[in-house]
């Protein structure tokens, strides 16, 4: 796998929150025998963390948790793979990426439990990907390549 090269946004999509990156290149993985491929220019808000529980798990752009964060918020826009198999490749990336197998349960937890809301993207979200898509047209690659 490539290194995840981001940039800082100064005027996110309004689909995302303030603070956001957007991947500079792309980046893949393997997944249950499918290759996952995260697109230059997709907006990247970091990782879902509760403020409280900064301290334990880490912030939201913590270098640990990005590569297994933008993958996740990825599959969860596109549905590359099932929800539990993008569950499982967070806490896999996770474990990769140095963070430590209990912590990386831990997480892979949280997500399972609280991002059922998340998994269903809503009309902003179908926006944003129609967006995101004319914008890898526009740069002469073809948004089926990555899943959408």
């Amino acid at each position: 796998m490539l290194p995840l090269l981001l940039l800082p946004i100064d005027r996110p999509d309004s689909n995302k929150l303030d603070d956001v990156y957007e991947v500079a290149a792309d980046i893949a993985t393997q997944a249950n025998g499918t290759t996952i491929m995260v697109p230059k220019f997709f907006q990247y808000d970091g990782a879902s963390i509760p403020a409280a529980a900064w301290q334990l798990v880490g912030t939201p752009f913590h270098p640990r948790l990005m590569v297994a964060s933008v993958f996740h918020d990825w599959i969860y826009h596109t549905h590359r793979i099932s929800r539990p198999a993008a569950d499982g490749l967070f806490e896999h990336l996770l474990i990769d990426s140095g963070v430590k197998p209990v912590k990386a349960g831990l997480m892979k937890a949280a997500v399972s439990i609280f991002g059922e809301h998340y998994w269903h993207n809503d009309p902003d979200d179908i926006r944003y990907i129609q967006r995101l898509a004319r914008r890898i047209r526009q740069d002469g690659r073809n948004p089926a390549d990555y899943g959408i």
